[in-house]
């Protein structure tokens, strides 16, 4: 308790020293950053009754296709292009091509997606369009994904 509030004491449980002051995180998948409550940066994982491949055929089991995940990625590599941009510039912008130099090495600029990017007050909306997927990414991070006849919203 630091002056009448309750204050989190870092304490790393999985470090060379354990009880060290440092931020500890463990997740199973990379992510990049230590903010694990990212949805766009987790990985996928798949059950399955199969072993992942058969011994008897060789084979390899059937993985199902996560059909939003390139649709998801596009739209979140122009929302962190965005807010890198904002950072050294002070603004939005509404051009794609301007956005190139500032996308991140795990979520580059998808050159094939039919993109579009308006200016609202005083942020901006990216629509994103791969294959039959579309995903709307706002200034705030607010990310839908409309699929035929639904709509997932993903803050």
């Amino acid at each position: 308790v630091v002056n009448g509030k309750y204050e989190k004491s870092p304490s790393c449980q999985s470090c060379a020293n354990p009880g060290q002051p440092a931020e500890d995180n463990w997740v199973w998948s990379k992510q990049g950053e230590v903010k694990m409550h990212l949805p766009e940066r987790w990985g996928i994982l798949q059950f399955s009754g199969k072993s992942t491949r058969s011994r008897e055929s060789g084979e390899d089991a059937e993985m199902k296709y996560y059909e939003e995940w390139e649709c998801r990625c596009a739209a979140m590599a122009l929302y962190y292009a965005q807010k890198r941009f904002h950072k050294e510039m002070g603004l939005y912008t509404d051009k794609v091509e301007l956005l190139k130099q500032y996308s991140i090495d795990y979520f580059p600029i998808c050159d094939y997606a039919k993109t579009s990017i308006v200016l609202v007050d005083g942020g901006f909306e990216a629509r994103v369009t791969v294959s039959s997927k579309t995903a709307i990414v706002n200034h705030d991070r607010l990310l839908t994904v409309s699929n035929p006849g639904t709509i997932t919203t993903v803050r």
